[in-house]
């Protein structure tokens, strides 16, 4: 099988047409960096030939960002020197076309065509699953998988046989195979491939079986909990009917409303010792009144007898105090005179003193005025910047999901725009001093038409041209842009703007807008987190405080040249002790003259006056009764002083314990009492409810049904297990037998491989297994399973074992095709100059398209390398 071209449109990645035609018949080699395309030319290859046309999944094949594709893959291929074609659409119009030679074969015919052809099970739903890939996919190797040979190997493993078969002219597998795979249907029936575990009817007896093992045990777990309920219910009834007969709660509620009645008598009682406490001060003031008076009258008649002898006494020392008199009232006049000023010097300094601090509150009346008027400017100005940001934000609003609308049709239109633009029929016209006209328009010189639908070009002395555009569905293009750009249009008046980038930039302004407005939000709750009218009325009280400070300050008087505060309080005590001492000096010294003088007339008459009201009926009827009233105000304090101490010691017998806090207590005591057994109820109730629901359901006969299925079960489980024993036997026997067979059949496939390792490992053999897939390397004496190789070596392992499964497959008469998707990455330079002479010497046999990313590893394989990028240009 040679691949002469390939076509790919619309396909992933690449959105117009790449055509890759003059393919060698041996090697191919592709290049370019990561992301060029080359993986989607190996996935459009290997998905033209192996995935079903009219596969659901396929959706993701669609050109990137161009939903309405139709990806379509077409190439020519020859088969044993017959021309072959094979085409393919997906997703929308799907279709298939196979040609060999002169036979045509569409869709699913065509399908099962390539299946038989190529060596693979055609998906009857859904992707391609490895293990239907068969020989391709053995031999299409994708990016990241050369490593992995094994799986690959043993899904193409009954296409390998057949060509061993042939090779070898044996016929006898066949049977032994249809007899394997008779025997291990029936096996698999009832145990898995690789892990041997259960299944089909084996597992689901082993399912019912635990199942029923299951359900016997929760109906052995609800008959144990029914025992239990049935106890706990036991417990719980006791104990209800238990408290309903004591009724603790009731009890507590007692003890409460005793705490409580010792609680208002203690109330009482504190009331009480007060109230005799009040009593007793009023009886102690009246006593010690009435003691106060009748002290006053002794002390009279005292007064009496000393005044007579000091009457003699005072009459001769008039003379002596006159002169002592004199000069006392003269040190008076001088002081009075000191004092008067120096009072008027400290109420001029404490006025100095009140000014200088309403001058200090007026300046902070001022600070704080100027602050609060700045800040409700600034206030105000926010406001007003909020609400003409509020008002342009709402004119500049734009529906964002009309605009994201808008994006989407404006891409839209330009996708379509340029399809039609590539749809129409270009002519480029070059006239000689000649003119042709087209449809109407006389046209001469050089120029460009493109023409979208049926046209006729009149050639004047010639005749006429008829132009009709080869593109099917340029029409339908037209009608889907007319349509796209009317939907444009009106989302363009709904939006009420003229164009995509104007609603864009409307939308920026309202984004600026809105900025704006939480900024202008912000200033404002700085300067008024409470509003504007809260600062004004700060500012009015501001302005009331400093107004009446302004009135208290013009109230003061002139301060000008006041002294200290300190100082002239210190020389107003100074003046007025002086004066004091002045003033009493001039009273005794008056005192000692009014009782010279009137030592002997005074005296005498102050004497006789004493001695009169002494005597007087009254003031010794008002004695009388003070003195009675002594006696009697003594009786009552003592007694209430008795009284008042025996309510204390009760008082403080009864504060012993806090009733008010027992009571409290007690209160909380009965709530809990009732609330457990209101509670308890609760859960006797559940418990019945419980209990019934348990007896209803047929527990005990439950149990017993659900027993005997499990013994049922539990023989029929018995039955299959010994059925899969002995299909694992046979099986086991079966498969040695055609193991030895087989194993004569390996040689032809054990010579290939031999010829490609000792290229790199010399003296070296590789062991397969029952499904011809390598597992193990033997070299330098020791044997390495592939799990145990490096990634490098695994990698060169699957390179080389896959040419010779190629070199098998061709020898038996089957098409090969090599595609290695970025092979040999993990190889060092010597081995990758040995895995180049392999696919050198696999070329000359077998066709191989080689991708990769390292051009310059691959520049002396004596090769033309092709570069992704360009064929995309030429295209």
């Amino acid at each position: 099988m040679k691949l002469e071209s390939i076509a790919i449109q619309e396909f992933k990645q690449f959105n117009g047409r790449l055509f890759i035609g003059d393919l060698e018949p041996g090697l191919n080699l592709f290049t370019g960096p990561n992301e060029a395309g080359k993986s989607t030319i190996a996935e459009a290859v290997r998905t033209v030939f192996l995935e079903r046309y009219k596969a659901s999944h396929l959706k993701d094949l669609l050109p990137w960002g161009k939903a309405s594709g139709q990806p379509s893959v077409e190439v020519s291929f020859n088969l044993d020197g017959v021309a072959c074609t094979l085409a393919k659409q997906f997703v929308t119009r799907q279709r298939c076309d196979l040609r060999i030679g002169q036979q045509v074969f569409g869709e699913d015919e065509a399908e099962d065509r390539l299946a038989a052809l190529l060596g693979f099970s055609r998906a009857t739903r859904g992707a391609m699953k490895a293990d239907q890939a068969g020989v391709p996919g053995l031999l299409w190797v994708q990016q990241g998988e050369i490593h992995d040979v094994r799986d690959a190997s043993g899904h193409a493993a009954l296409y390998l046989r057949d060509a061993l078969t042939q090779l070898s002219g044996s016929t006898g597998s066949g049977g032994e195979d249809v007899l394997i795979g008779a025997v291990q249907r029936e096996l698999r029936q009832l145990l898995t491939a690789r892990t041997q575990r259960a299944t089909g009817p084996l597992a689901e007896a082993e399912q019912a079986l635990a199942a029923l093992a299951v359900e016997r045990d929760t109906l052995e777990g609800q008959r144990r909990q029914f025992d239990e309920n049935l106890t706990r219910l036991a417990t719980q009834q006791e104990a209800f009917e238990d408290a309903q007969r004591k009724r603790p709660w009731e009890a507590h509620e007692q003890k409460a409303v005793q705490a409580q009645a010792r609680a208002a008598a203690l109330a009482e009682l504190e009331r009480n010792v007060q109230g005799l406490a009040q009593t007793l001060q009023v009886h102690e003031a009246e006593l010690t009144l009435a003691l106060q008076q009748e002290q006053n009258a002794a002390d009279q008649e005292a007064t009496l007898a000393d005044e007579r002898q000091q009457l003699e006494r005072a009459k001769a020392a008039v003379l002596a105090v006159e002169a002592e008199y004199g000069q006392a009232s003269e040190r008076v006049t001088r002081c009075q005179q000191t004092n008067d000023a120096a009072t008027r010097a400290l109420e001029l300094a404490n006025a100095a003193m009140m000014a200088q601090d309403l001058h200090s509150q007026i300046a902070m009346y001022r600070a704080e005025i100027d602050r609060l008027e700045a800040s409700i400017a600034a206030a105000e100005a926010a406001q007003a910047a909020v609400l003409e940001a509020t008002r342009t934000a709402a004119s500049l609003e734009i529906d964002a999901a009309q605009l994201q609308q808008l994006q989407a049709l404006e891409s839209r239109t330009s996708v379509l725009k340029a399809r039609k633009e590539a749809a129409m029929t270009r002519i480029d016209y070059r006239l000689s001093g000649g003119a042709i006209v087209v449809g109407g328009e006389t046209l001469t010189g050089e120029g460009v038409l493109r023409l979208d639908a049926e046209q006729t070009i009149e050639l004047p002395g010639l005749g006429e041209l008829r132009i009709v555009p080869g593109v099917s569905d340029l029409a339908a293009l037209r009608t889907e842009l007319s349509d796209a750009e009317a939907q444009q249009a009106e989302l363009l008046r709904a939006l009420g703007v003229a164009s995509l980038g104007d609603a864009q930039a409307r939308q920026e302004q309202w984004k600026a807008q809105l900025a704006q407005l939480q900024s202008q939000q912000k200033i404002l709750a700085v300067h008024a987190p409470k509003g504007i009218e809260p600062l004004r009325n700060d500012l009015a009280s501001a302005m009331a405080r400093r107004q009446t400070a302004d009135q208290r300050l013009a109230a003061l008087p002139d301060v000008t040249g006041a002294p200290a505060v300190d100082d002239a309080r210190r020389a107003a005590d100074d003046a007025r002790q002086a004066l004091d001492s002045a003033t009493r000096s001039l009273a005794v010294a008056g005192e000692h003259r009014s009782n010279a003088q009137a030592m002997s007339g005074s005296l005498a008459e102050q004497v006789q006056r004493k001695e009169a009201q002494l005597q007087d009926a009254a003031f010794r009827e008002r004695r009388a009764q003070w003195q009675a009233k002594i006696v009697e105000q003594r009786a009552h304090v003592a007694a209430l002083t008795k009284q008042r101490d025996e309510r204390n010691q009760e008082l403080g017998a009864a504060r012993t314990d806090d009733p008010v806090a027992e009571a409290k207590r007690y209160r909380v005591s009965a709530d809990l009492a009732r609330t457990e057994q209101q509670e308890r109820q609760v859960r006797i109730a559940e418990l019945r409810s419980q209990l019934e629901t348990m007896g209803a359901s047929g527990l005990g006969e439950r149990l017993a049904t659900v027993s005997a299925s499990l013994e049922q079960m539990e023989r029929r489980k018995n039955e299959l297990s010994a059925r899969a024993g002995a299909l694992s036997l046979l099986d086991k026997v079966l498969v040695e037998e055609r193991d030895a067979a087989v194993a004569q059949l390996r040689a032809p496939l054990t010579e290939r491989l031999g010829h490609y390792l000792k290229r790199i490992f010399p003296q070296s053999a590789l062991e397969l297994g029952d499904d011809l897939s390598p597992v193990a390397l033997q070299r330098e004496g020791r044997i390495d399973t592939l799990d145990a190789l490096s990634f490098g070596t695994r990698e060169q392992m699957g390179i080389l074992t896959r040419l010779a499964y190629a070199d098998l497959l061709k020898a038996a008469g089957r098409p090969t095709l090599l595609m290695l998707d970025d092979a040999a990455v993990h190889t060092d330079g010597t081995r990758r100059d040995a895995l180049k002479r392999a696919l050198l010497d696999a070329a000359t046999r077998h066709q191989i398209l080689l991708f990769t990313c390292h051009p310059e590893l691959w520049d002396d394989l004596g090769v033309k390398q092709r570069a992704i990028d360009d064929l995309r240009a030429a295209a």
